[in-house]
């Protein structure tokens, strides 16, 4: 294993150091390596000094080392700006110098010397699994602490402050114990994540090379299916292009070709996994630049190829709402966050004063629905609502090509509305718009519906059209519209696509909706006696930072064995009411009983009430899928055999058998969340609160999380999900506790809630379109298999 620059030519070093300057990722990669640098050497400024004021015991030394066999000349610019910081805390002068360009190599010389030691070198990767790794290793501690340890005691003599030969000895002694003691076992933990996340340095020059050389000329020809638009009129030009990540065996897209006019608004729909964020990614550069890998093809965008700048040039022009949209969230308070967006871009805009700043972003917040909430931290925001504030940073740049990956997961229905007023609006500016989504339901205004499998463009269309082919969904792994499916073997050459179609359709054929005797979901099980209370919550009052309320007086109660619905718009306080059900939040007044104790004295609340967030990444911090989901029931006092029963249960429940070892952060989004989810099933707690459960899933993944949900509801746990999806609400829940402004505003049996459409749309939600579909002839039902069975021929 060869280092890709050669150790003997100085102006090959040259070029590599000066390269991470002009590389986001080395640049962020040396601020973070010189923070975690600074951060460790600081509290032993005043802790163990071994000669005050020059060295002091330094576990922090084994960072440089580790550094720089990953990250290589990052680690070294890194080491040395980490070490002055670390000196401003007490020992900053002249003899800091000498202090960062020891540390510099010190942190250079290890990446140099890996692989380049001859007939010494093991030939294998920088960790420790082998007595040849180790000697490899030790020689290379051994030298770079030599070098650190020269530079720093010669330049220290060299000022008169003291001489060579007491300080080197003590820096050179401290630098190579810590970093013999320390690295091995950092190295084992780190390299893997380093490989998996495709930040090891000698990939990343590896790849750069590589693309360069596969980077077309720009003159391929599109796909014969798809016509090329007219010249001047294309905005986004897809041409043939080809994509597989690094460490991935298949390609994640295949000959993938489309023209998207200025203006148009374009949905991309498939499964997981079928490419639709990796086609957002390659739209402004990420791929193949950030994310690095086998690529062939071209994209431009206005003319311009997403392959031959660097991604942050392009962020003014193509605006990128990501699936994770809390990652894009920097600042302490929402104006805050908007101004960075645009001091960030260098964007220049009509925005010549405060007060006039001022004004554009009370606007764009009222346009987004935020009004008012200029002063709010980001995260005290709701999980829509963040949402919201994301989409607003993207727009206040004023981008001629928006993307956004799965921007409706977590909006309410009213949130939704405005969304599509939002795009209407973008649309008429001539704004190119693209989405990666799973539901279509939404976004019947779009132009055009592309659907992928497996890397491959393999149906284009209006969105009717797909909505009105449920064998078509089905077979590509999307949600079928369930009105259309209602009408399924009645002979229908075209099936509805809306509500309105629908009952046509009926008329038509003579069909109409005659009342069951009795809704089996409405009471699966006859019991002889009132079920327990397992939770409570009675007068709860909650809030956040600067007063502002989450929950005012609520309360409400939930049986042994229910399956609740917690419905209610972005910010009406439903995940604070599921965080103070298992202790993460307390009270302000009121109390909350757990099977008869109050939260603040229940010990072990995890493995009574399970609760998984709406952001899975909030949870997951093992360094394997096994361990993450092990935690939980090693404390809950399993023994060995039974946590691995327990996670081969939860895996099999969940759909991901086979990925124990797997990194979780390695996972996609949907993945992730089965993780979380799975985490919490082996604790098997009595009361299980999911808030979100579908966000990221698409439909097979949702109908699998849900069923689970169903069986474990059906085994005697008491399931409370919080969704803004109704359809979820109709086929599985049978209560809702319907939430607004942190209050409870009405809680009852599913199909009793459903019957009110005012009262569901006071608290800005929506009826699915099926139970709108039969409230024409004075019936409720929740779901396809209902309005089959209720059909009757007039």
């Amino acid at each position: 294993m060869h280092n890709s620059f050669s150790c003997w030519n100085p102006w090959r070093w040259y070029g590599e150091l000066r390269h991470v300057w002009q590389d986001t990722r080395l640049l962020v990669l040396s601020a973070q390596i010189a923070a975690i640098y600074a951060a460790v050497l600081i509290p032993f400024k005043v802790g163990i000094p071994i000669i005050p004021g020059f060295v002091e015991l330094r576990p922090a030394n084994v960072i440089p080392i580790v550094s720089s066999l990953l990250f290589g000349p990052a680690a070294a610019w890194g080491a040395g700006i980490g070490n002055v910081i670390g000196d401003c805390f007490g020992t900053l002068g002249p003899a800091s110098f000498f202090g960062f360009l020891g540390n510099f190599l010190y942190g250079y010389v290890p990446y140099l010397l890996w692989g380049n030691l001859g007939w010494l070198s093991s030939g294998r990767e920088p960790v420790v699994r082998s007595w040849r790794q180790g000697l490899e290793y030790v020689i290379i501690c051994a030298a770079a602490s030599m070098v650190c340890a020269a530079t720093i005691s010669w330049g220290v003599e060299l000022l008169g402050l003291l001489p060579f030969w007491l300080l080197f000895p003590a820096i050179f002694l401290n630098n190579l114990v810590m970093a013999t003691l320390l690295g091995p076992p950092l190295l084992l933990f780190l390299y893997p994540r380093i490989k998996q996340w495709n930040l090891y340095y000698r990939d990343l020059t590896f790849m750069g090379a590589v693309g360069e050389k596969q980077e077309p000329s720009g003159d391929l020809l599109p796909s014969a299916s798809l016509p090329r638009a007219k010249a001047g009129s294309v905005a986004v030009s897809i041409q043939d292009v080809t994509f597989r990540p690094m460490h991935v065996e298949h390609p994640v897209l295949k000959h993938v070709s489309l023209d998207v006019q200025r203006g148009e608004l374009v949905v991309l729909m498939g499964r997981s996994g079928s490419g639709k964020t990796s086609l957002c990614y390659a739209l402004n550069g990420l791929v193949p630049q950030f994310i690095r890998g086998e690529w062939t093809g071209t994209v431009m965008v206005h003319g311009q190829s997403t392959t031959q700048s660097p991604v942050w040039q392009q962020a003014n022009g193509v605006g990128m709402v990501f699936q994770d949209f809390e990652t894009q969230l920097v600042s302490t308070n929402v104006e805050a966050e908007l101004r960075c967006a645009l001091e960030a871009q260098g964007v220049t805009h009509d925005v010549t004063d405060e007060a006039s700043f001022h004004e554009h972003v009370r606007c764009l917040l009222d346009l987004v629905g935020l009004p008012g909430l200029e002063r709010r931290d980001p995260f005290s925001l709701s999980g829509g609502q963040r949402q919201r504030l994301v989409v607003a940073s993207v727009l206040v740049r004023e981008p001629r090509v928006i993307v956004m990956d799965q921007p409706l997961t977590d909006l309410d229905p009213a949130g939704r509305r405005q969304f599509l007023r939002l795009l209407t609006e973008l649309k008429a500016k001539g704004i190119t718009i693209i989405i990666a989504t799973h539901g279509i339901e939404d976004l019947m205004e779009a132009d055009r519906v592309c659907v992928l499998d497996q890397g491959e463009m393999v149906w284009q269309g209006i969105p009717r059209e797909l909505l009105g082919q449920p064998d078509l969904a089905e077979r590509y792994g999307l949600n079928p519209y369930p009105l259309a499916a209602c009408f399924q073997g009645k002979g229908v050459q075209v099936l509805p696509a809306t509500v309105e179609e629908a009952w046509h359709l009926a008329d038509t054929l003579g069909l109409s909706i005659v009342a069951p005797e009795s809704h089996e979901q409405d009471s699966d099980v006859v019991r002889s006696e009132p079920p327990a209370t397992v939770l409570e919550l009675s007068n709860v009052s909650a809030q956040y930072q600067l007063g502002v309320p989450a929950l005012s007086r609520v309360s409400v109660s939930f049986q042994a064995g229910e399956f609740v619905a917690i419905l209610g718009q972005n910010g009406s306080g439903k995940s604070t009411l599921a965080k103070l059900c298992n202790g993460l939040l307390l009270p302000s007044e009121g109390r909350v009983v757990v099977l008869g104790q109050e939260t603040q004295q229940t010990g072990g609340l995890s493995s009574i009430v399970g609760y998984v967030f709406q952001n899975p990444d909030h949870q997951i911090f093992a360094e394997t899928v096994h361990k993450e989901i092990a935690f939980g029931a090693e404390n809950a006092g399993c023994s060995p055999g039974e946590c691995d029963a327990r996670v081969t249960e939860a895996l099999q429940a969940v759909g991901l058998t086979g990925a124990e070892d797997r990194d979780p952060f390695s996972l996609t989004k949907g993945e992730r969340q089965r993780v979380a989810v799975a985490s919490i099933l082996a604790a098997k707690p009595r009361i299980l609160i999911v808030d979100e459960p579908t966000t990221g899933l698409d439909a097979e993944e949702s109908v699998r999380m849900m069923n689970m949900m169903r069986t474990l509801n059906q085994q005697g746990h008491t399931v409370i999900v919080i969704t803004h999806d109704m359809g979820i609400v109709a086929n599985y829940a049978t209560r809702c506790v319907l939430m607004r402004d942190g209050t409870i505003l009405a809680d009852g049996p599913t199909r009793e809630m459903f019957s009110d459409p005012a009262l569901v749309q006071s608290a800005a939600l929506a009826l699915p379109a099926l139970t709108r579909f039969t409230q024409r002839w004075g019936v409720t039902l929740l779901t396809v298999e209902e309005v089959q069975k209720a059909w009757s021929a007039s």
